[in-house]
């Protein structure tokens, strides 16, 4: 059976992965953007280990998107 036949009007599955990654960068960037704009205020609300879990978060959803984007180019 030959899986690389897609319908008329259907996605492929390599269509979907796509749009999939394209929108989850773009939640990605905005939280990313979010997290930025809160400066300092992070800290007020969040213990220091809190603090240092959200900066390790962030880095590794910068690291994912550099990933992304090699894994395009």
């Amino acid at each position: 059976m030959d899986t690389s036949a897609v319908p008329e009007g259907q996605l492929s599955d390599d269509e979907l992965l796509r749009a999939a990654l394209s929108a989850w960068a773009d939640q990605t960037q905005e939280l990313l953007r979010w997290i930025e704009g809160q400066g300092d205020a992070v800290s007020d609300t969040r213990s220091p280990k809190q603090v240092m879990a959200l900066g390790s978060f962030r880095t590794h959803l910068v690291m994912s998107l550099k990933a992304l984007r090699y894994s395009e180019g």
